[in-house]
């Protein structure tokens, strides 16, 4: 089992770094704009010195702490090696992340989050690469790495090490 338990966590990890940086979630209306976890970086800065509305300002510094960790989980979920703890926590970001932008383009159960989402992710596309957009059922291929690495890190983390 730690051989598999290993393999499993690292590809977990990979998988969250690509889907964070790499690939794009969802493409925007704006050209040359695709939302993803560069997108979020990038726009750091001024997501955290803005003043959001106060009827949701509890909401937003709470996503924004949620997408802040996000950024470096598949890194922390790497940790996942050495501490079971660790690895199923960071493996819960990219997968809690996945289902959210799951929820907000196929359905419409988040509500006025979804424009909070998108605002906070998105960002311009550098040297007309990356992130990379591959479309698929209305979401890049970020999510789907996302919900892949997340699925693989937690399923590790909680293999026994022997």
């Amino acid at each position: 089992m730690g051989a598999a338990r290993v393999v499993l966590i690292v590809i977990g990890a990979v998988l969250t770094l690509l889907g964070t940086y790499l690939f794009a979630l969802f493409p925007s209306s704006i050209p040359l704009e695709v939302g993803s976890g560069l997108g979020f970086a990038m726009n750091l800065p001024t997501i955290i010195t803005a003043t959001p509305d106060p009827s949701v300002a509890i909401l937003y510094y709470l996503f924004l702490v949620l997408f802040i960790v996000w950024l470096g989980s598949g890194v922390l979920q790497l940790v996942g090696l050495k501490s079971k703890a660790v690895g199923v926590i960071f493996s819960l970001v990219p997968l809690a992340i996945g289902v959210m932008f799951v929820l907000q383009t196929q359905t419409t159960i988040l509500g006025p989050m979804t424009d909070m989402f998108f605002g906070m992710t998105s960002g311009e596309v550098y040297f007309n690469f990356v992130p990379y957009l591959y479309e698929l059922l209305g979401m890049g291929l970020g999510v789907y790495a996302l919900l892949a690495g997340g699925t693989l890190g937690l399923i590790g983390s909680l293999l026994s090490k022997d």
